[in-house]
C-alpha cells in the first residue's frame, strides 16, 4: 500500500490539481491519501470532501487559529502575523501508517509521470533506500556524487559532500565557528557547497523511509530550521551509512508562481490576497484546477481572474515582479524553470 500524505495550507486550487494528479499516476489498489491542513477554508475543504469522498482530511491543532486569522485579514485587513508550524502533526500523522514507506507531498506539487508503487517499494526494500526524490529541475547540486542505476526508471546517488564529519559540517558550514568558511569560500572550495547537502534532505516531493522521516522531524515543535535538519541529515546518513535514489527523470512538477505566505518588501503583492481571489474562482467553478497540467496553471487564466478583481496588493503587475523575483532565487542555485 502507498499512504500519500498531502501538506495543505489555504490553496485548495492547488490541492485539487495534487489529488487529481496522484489518483492519474499513482498505480496502486490500496492507495490511501491523507490531506494535513493546516488552516484552509472550511467551505474550500467540504468541496474537496464533496469530490473525492475516499481522501482523508485531518485538521491541525492550530487550524481553527489559522482559517480564523485568514478570514478576519480577507474582511477586515487584520494583520497575520507569524504562525506555528504543525511539525509533530505531520510527524504523528504519518508515524501511524503500517508501512515502512511513504510519499510527502506538499498541495502546490503534483505528479507528471506514472508510479508502480509495487515495482518501486520492491526497489527501495531491497536496497534499503531511506529516500527517493521525484524530482530535482535540473539541479545537478541537489544529487551530488555517484550515480549508480537500480532500475530503467531510478538511480541511486552516492553522495559526494564536501564536508562528511558532522562536528566539522555543523562548525564550518553552518555556524563557520572556525572562521576558516569564509576562507574557504574566497578559495572556491565551499561555493554553493550547502546546496549539495540538499543530495541527502528533502523536505517533500519524496518517497520517505519512515526511520529516516522521524530523524529529521521528531524533535521540532511548531518551526522548520533547515541548517538543524541539515545536521540531522549528515548525522543520519554517517550512523546508517544511509543509501539514497533519484528518479532519472522527474515524476513531480511544482508552482514557481504561488506561494501560500512569502513576500518581497519592495513588490505590492500579497499572496493572502492572491490566493483569496484564486480559492474563490475556484470555488465557484472559474478556475479549473487542471488548467495547463503537467505544466503550472495557465498564466493568462490567472491573469484575467486578478485583472477582473482589480486588488491593489494583487494586481497583475505586481503578481508578474514577484514571479520573477521568486523563480530567480531558485535559479540562482541552479534549478531549472520551465512552466509555461
Amino acid at each position: 500500500i502507498m499512504n500519500v500524505f498531502i501538506k495543505s495550507f489555504n490553496r485548495p486550487y492547488y490541492l485539487e490539481r495534487c489529488i487529481q494528479s496522484v489518483l492519474q499516476n499513482v498505480v496502486d489498489d490500496k492507495l490511501s491519501i491523507i490531506v494535513l491542513d493546516d488552516g484552509t477554508n472550511p467551505k474550500y475543504l467540504g468541496k474537496i470532501r464533496d469530490k473525492y469522498p475516499n481522501v482523508i482530511i485531518k485538521l491541525s491543532p492550530f487550524y481553527n487559529e489559522k482559517a480564523s486569522k485568514i478570514e478576519k485579514f480577507i474582511s477586515d485587513g487584520i494583520t497575520i502575523k507569524e504562525m506555528e508550524i504543525p511539525t509533530q502533526f505531520w510527524l504523528s500523522n504519518i508515524m501511524e501508517c503500517e508501512d515502512k514507506y511513504f510519499l510527502l507531498l506538499e498541495d502546490d506539487f503534483w505528479l507528471t509521470e506514472t508510479i508502480d508503487v509495487k515495482s518501486t517499494l520492491e526497489l527501495l526494500q531491497k536496497n534499503d533506500i531511506c529516500m527517493l526524490k521525484l524530482f530535482y529541475f535540473g539541479n545537478s547540486k541537489i544529487i551530488s556524487g555517484t550515480i549508480k542505476e537500480l532500475s530503467i526508471d531510478i538511480n541511486e546517488i552516492q553522495p559526494k559532500l564536501p564536508i562528511k564529519n558532522q562536528f566539522l559540517f555543523e562548525k564550518i558550514i553552518i555556524e563557520n565557528s572556525f572562521r576558516v568558511g569564509s576562507l574557504l569560500s574566497k578559495m572556491n572550495i565551499l561555493n554553493d557547497s550547502i546546496v549539495k547537502y540538499y543530495t541527502i534532505y528533502h523536505v517533500a516531493g519524496a518517497i520517505f523511509s519512515k526511520e529516516y522521516y522521524s530523524h529529521l522531524w521528531k524533535d521540532f515543535i511548531g518551526v522548520v530550521d533547515e541548517n538543524k535538519q541539515l545536521i540531522k541529515a549528515v548525522n543520519f546518513f554517517n550512523l546508517k551509512k544511509a543509501r539514497y535514489a533519484v528518479f532519472k527523470n522527474d515524476v513531480v512538477n511544482t508552482s514557481f508562481s504561488s506561494s501560500a505566505t512569502n513576500m518581497f518588501s519592495d513588490i505590492k503583492f500579497d499572496p493572502f490576497v492572491y490566493n483569496h481571489i484564486l480559492n474563490e474562482a475556484w470555488f465557484n467553478d472559474e478556475l479549473n484546477a487542471m488548467s495547463g497540467y503537467p505544466k503550472d496553471i495557465n498564466s493568462g487564466n490567472i491573469a484575467d481572474i486578478l485583472e477582473n478583481k482589480k486588488e491593489g496588493l494583487a494586481s497583475v503587475s505586481e503578481w508578474n515582479k514577484w514571479v520573477s523575483r521568486f523563480q530567480n532565487q531558485y535559479q540562482e542555485i541552479g534549478f531549472e524553470i520551465n512552466n509555461e
